[in-house]
């Protein structure tokens, strides 16, 4: 990937910068986190329409809130947004965590098809669509502590200290919520061979 002079401006800034009235600025910022964030909030709801809803209330609150940023890492407070969304829909709304559920739009593709690359030939496209399914499901049926953290990390891409930053807990319960997740993740792998 070629770096770009946007690469090389922190997050803060951005975010500062948007809130003295730079809109391209937030864009960058955007840009930054959008594959990460959506594909974290896709494991946590597992509908398409849903994610994309929380997608656009996490950069609204973001918004609202840029004047007020003063956390040291952009993306912990990100991440603790977006869990703090994901709560309060939950509340609202069990999720339906089906792999195989589409949306109402035509052209619309289960969960699955989604995560898969489309560059590979028939039989690999075969082996891994079997994988995905093996570990998204493995996924889902974690305890939503266990999954939001592994989510976090994979996914999300945050450090463990980042991680325990958002869920508001010390060092050692994330990497330790981190370690059941790989745990289950490996039996229930490993049974299903």
């Amino acid at each position: 990937m070629k770096e770009t002079p946007d690469d090389f401006i922190s997050d803060a800034d951005l975010l500062s910068a948007y809130a003295k009235g730079d809109a391209p600025a937030l864009d960058l910022l955007v840009a930054r986190y959008r594959q990460a964030l959506f594909s974290w909030l896709m494991g946590m709801v597992g509908n398409r329409a849903d994610a994309e809803d929380l997608f656009q209330d996490i950069w609204f609150r973001v918004i609202r809130h840029a004047e007020r940023f003063n956390d040291v890492s952009f993306k912990a407070w990100l991440w603790k947004i977006a869990r703090n969304i994901v709560i309060d829909f939950r509340r609202k709304r069990k999720p339906d965590l089906s792999l195989d559920a589409v949306d109402d739009e035509e052209d619309s593709q289960p969960l699955l098809n989604q995560l898969t690359a489309t560059d590979a030939g028939p039989a690999e496209c075969v082996e891994r669509d079997d994988l995905t399914k093996r570990v998204m499901g493995a996924v889902a049926s974690l305890p939503d502590v266990q999954r939001e953290v592994f989510l976090m990390r994979v996914q999300g891409n945050l450090s463990f200290s980042e991680i325990a930053a958002t869920l508001g807990v010390p060092l050692n319960t994330a990497l330790g919520r981190m370690h059941d997740a790989m745990t289950k993740l490996k039996k229930m792998l490993g049974e299903e061979k």
